[in-house]
């Protein structure tokens, strides 16, 4: 049966997901685009349902999860996107315990702009870093956030936790703190596992990971370029550093 009124309890429940609050209540969250699901499906996520218009659903391989088919209109008013393509998929958001990081890691302290946490992802899960711990940052599982990350936060693990708890499971790391007044990035040494502290946009790192940093660095820059975007600021650190092992 092809869905046709946005008034139908599927589809309102699958809209709802784009807020906070019912991403929080329900445990699920949004993906959207061929490219997405494919690989949400290819790399075993746990996908509660995929939702589409006929044309794309059939691009799609095989899954167990429950098939939505909606008229284009009705995927439209679900759809995030300016340009659909016609199909999304709904997931369960991971339940991660509160473990100490396996390698290098990432801890984003007030980091509030969903697009740039989801770069931060994204790269992540290019440089093979699995843990990430974020400390009063904006929602992991926002639309937007997901889009940014191309899918690396299938690949990833969040750990939503306060300071205090990341600190106490960074004991055997390196932590290095990103900040315009540290040493320059360039001539930094480190050994063994280390963990990258990248802070809020507009106020930084806190006091708390400034207190406990082993090292805080700075990319060089020309003097009239006050700073760089906190995703482009954690790519040049994060491979720098790797480059260095």
């Amino acid at each position: 049966m092809v869905i046709s009124s946005g008034q139908n309890p599927k589809i309102k429940r699958i809209a709802s997901l784009k807020e906070k609050k019912y991403r929080a209540e329900y445990g699920e969250y949004l993906i959207e685009g061929v490219k997405m699901v494919k690989e949400a499906i290819l790399s075993g996520q746990d996908i509660v349902s995929v939702i589409g218009v006929a044309p794309a659903l059939t691009e799609l391989p095989p899954c167990r999860a429950e098939v939505i088919e909606t008229d284009s209109h009705v995927f439209s008013k679900l759809s995030e996107t300016k340009t659909p393509q016609g199909v999304m998929a709904v997931l369960k958001i991971p339940v991660n315990e509160r473990v100490a990081p396996t390698g290098n890691c990432v801890v984003l302290d007030g980091v509030s702009d969903p697009g740039n946490l989801g770069t931060i992802i994204r790269t992540s899960a290019a440089l093979g870093i699995k843990d990430l711990y974020l400390c009063g940052c904006t929602d992991a599982y926002s639309p937007k956030c997901v889009r940014s990350s191309m899918s690396g936060i299938f690949f990833t693990n969040i750990h939503e936790l306060d300071r205090e708890t990341v600190g106490e499971l960074l004991k055997d790391h390196t932590v290095i703190v990103a900040d315009m007044h540290g040493e320059d990035l360039f001539d930094c040494s480190v050994k063994g596992d280390h963990a990258v502290v990248i802070g809020n946009e507009a106020n930084g790192v806190s006091e708390y990971f400034k207190d406990i940093a082993d090292k805080t660095v700075a990319i060089p820059m020309r003097e009239n370029i006050e700073s760089l975007n906190a995703a482009v600021s954690f790519a040049v650190i994060a491979y720098t550093l790797a480059n260095k092992r």
